[in-house]
């Protein structure tokens, strides 16, 4: 993936809290989230998010309602009877009354599997694949595990594709022991979801507006390195990207250089809530940027990197 979307939640050590092996995710980069593939790199980062939080936070709220809604994310599905729940921007993470399988819950930009796989790296992230994809009602589910040093971490994953675009992605994280169980509950969940159309926030619809027809700018030097992304977005839902790297290396008397330039295009559009802008390119890769406000009006943030925001005049 790109960027931030290349940041892969690796799961190192798993350690026995209260009676269940609560996951600890490490971040490679800071951004969304990522379950296990390309998604599982972004949406891990997601996902692995919400098990931060459920590690960080051991209280759980018992699950009130039969279905659990994101409006943003445009879906729902219906809670495990019984099971715990806690809801974040990235998603919902529940806990099973054993305490002995973690379900994370999100939403994605992929339109299809083929894409969705195009991400994955699973041998960079130490994941290994087990068996192949299978097809399931409305998308693909597969297993994957992580081998650590206190055991063995199973996750399996639904991917499941929206008649709108995009989709919802449920993880199920578990021991071997428990495995089985977190599978079929997986699968189960997978089963009751329901699409509707992403609700718009106030919110998303100002971030749409204010980016509209602007030109992104960000620049870094650094120790004989440099980079610079441009991102045009047009009015018109497209967007336009090149990348630009460059460098020395120091202290070598030949003055060994390098470089590359890199160019991209596809769609891009602001998550309904106004947190994330989203470009989806035409090869079928999604990369998803965290939006955070800065003291300069002419700055944004995209996953904590300062932008320059400025105006443009090659596409409409």
């Amino acid at each position: 993936m790109d960027d931030f979307l290349h940041m892969i939640a690796e799961f190192t050590t798993i350690s026995r809290v209260k009676s269940y092996y609560v996951l600890v995710p490490r971040l490679c980069l800071l951004a969304s989230f990522s379950v296990i593939f390309g998604e599982m790199i972004k949406t891990l980062n997601s996902i692995a998010a919400i098990i931060i939080f459920l590690t960080a936070n051991t209280v759980f709220s018992q699950t009130g309602e039969s279905r659990l809604t994101d409006s943003g994310g445009g879906y729902s599905f219906a809670a495990p009877a019984g099971w715990k729940s806690k809801a974040s921007e990235e998603g919902f993470g529940l806990v099973n009354p054993a305490e002995t399988i973690i379900l994370a819950v999100k939403s994605h930009n992929y339109q299809n599997f083929a894409a969705f796989a195009a991400d994955a790296n699973l041998e960079r992230n130490g994941l290994e694949l087990i068996g192949k994809p299978q097809d399931i009602p409305g998308g693909s589910t597969f297993r994957t595990t992580k081998n650590t040093t206190k055991g063995r971490i199973v996750i399996d994953t639904c991917v499941l594709f929206s008649p709108h675009g995009g989709g919802a992605i449920i993880a199920a994280f578990s021991d071997e022991a428990n495995s089985a169980a977190a599978f079929e509950t997986g699968i189960s969940v997978a089963k009751s979801v329901r699409f509707v159309k992403p609700r718009q926030t106030a919110a998303g619809g100002s971030s749409q507006s204010a980016l509209s027809g602007k030109h992104l700018l960000y620049l870094y030097t650094a120790s004989g390195y440099t980079e610079r992304k441009d991102i045009y977005l047009c009015a018109s839902g497209g967007f336009y990207q090149s990348t630009d790297l460059g460098g020395f290396t120091p202290n070598e008397s030949n003055g060994s250089s390098f470089g590359s330039l890199r160019a991209a295009h596809g769609t891009w559009k602001v998550s309904p809530n106004g947190a994330k802008l989203v470009l989806s390119f035409r090869n079928g890769g999604t990369v998803e940027y965290q939006i955070s406000k800065r003291q300069a009006s002419n700055e944004i943030g995209l996953n904590g990197k300062r932008f320059f925001v400025q105006s443009q005049d090659k596409c409409r």
